[in-house]
């Protein structure tokens, strides 16, 4: 079971995305289930409303009993494989539940999710529900991917979107580089226009100042026009994964200044 999982782009640029746990993802199923529980009180209360006032004006029969049966459980089926299909169709990936733990459901390969996997990955919910959800637990704990049957079958996989904390990689009191120091060497190894490389270069020091609401508005704006410049494409725009370009951007231009430091110390220590 991994923590990870890493797609790579059509450009050959290897994307790191966080896999949901089974703990988060077992949180945001009770509390969906609670939320289709309180579903199905409504619909009993609905049914024995309209069930009164059928007997108390046709008389009750066994016919009539069969269809109501019947009726209440497809209806109750509905609701239970409609609440995920409806909610993970129109908020691309999340249920209530999953929204509330941050997590959300996308495409193996990367991307949204399709109304056509959301449909076969929660057909398979009633199977993957067995045992309390027993038959789900041991699927994602035997999976390297975290994934159930419906995920298997769907070809999809439920990430984090908690931010990750970059804090334990750089030093905030460190700048990746100068400002003042955009070497060409920098520039050809990213790919970026100074400009380009500045702006970058600045959120990626300050973003710690910023809210996430603030972060998500800012680098897509920022880093719209270098994807389409540069011919780029990220599956996934969500904050995550746009920080995690921008982060193996900001990678690159470390070591290519790293690598002139090096070549000028060599140097100085020759003469």
């Amino acid at each position: 079971m991994q923590d990870f999982d890493i797609i790579e782009t059509p450009e050959n640029v290897e994307l790191q995305r966080r896999l949901a746990g089974i703990g988060s993802r077992f949180i945001a199923g009770l509390l969906d289930t609670f939320l289709i529980i309180l579903m199905y009180i409504l619909l009993l209360l609905l049914f024995l409303i309209l069930g009164i006032n059928i007997i108390s004006h046709a008389g009750i029969s066994d016919v009539l009993g069969v269809w109501m049966l019947a009726i209440m459980i497809f209806v109750a089926f509905l609701i239970y494989w409609g609440y995920f299909v409806l909610f993970e169709m129109w908020t691309n990936g999340q249920s209530p539940g999953k929204k509330y733990m941050k997590i959300r459901v996308v495409m193996l390969e990367g991307g949204g999710i399709s109304l056509n996997s959301i449909a076969i990955r929660n057909l398979l919910r009633v199977v993957d529900g067995l045992g309390m959800y027993a038959v789900a637990g041991i699927v994602m704990f035997v999976t390297h991917k975290v994934q159930r049957l419906g995920d298997l079958a769907a070809g999809t996989v439920v990430i984090s979107e908690e931010i990750p904390d970059y804090s334990a990689r750089y030093d905030k009191k460190k700048k990746v580089l100068d400002d003042e120091i955009i070497t060409p060497a920098v520039l050809e190894a990213t790919g970026l226009k100074p400009q380009e490389y500045r702006l970058l270069h600045n959120y990626w020091l300050r973003r710690e100042e910023l809210t996430i609401e603030a972060r998500s508005q800012i680098l897509p704006q920022l880093l719209q026009p270098i994807l389409v410049r540069l011919g780029h494409s990220i599956p996934d725009k969500s904050l995550p994964f746009l920080e995690i370009y921008v982060e193996k951007l900001m990678d690159k231009a470390n070591k290519a200044q790293k690598e002139i430091e090096r070549e000028a110390n060599d140097s100085g220590a020759e003469t």
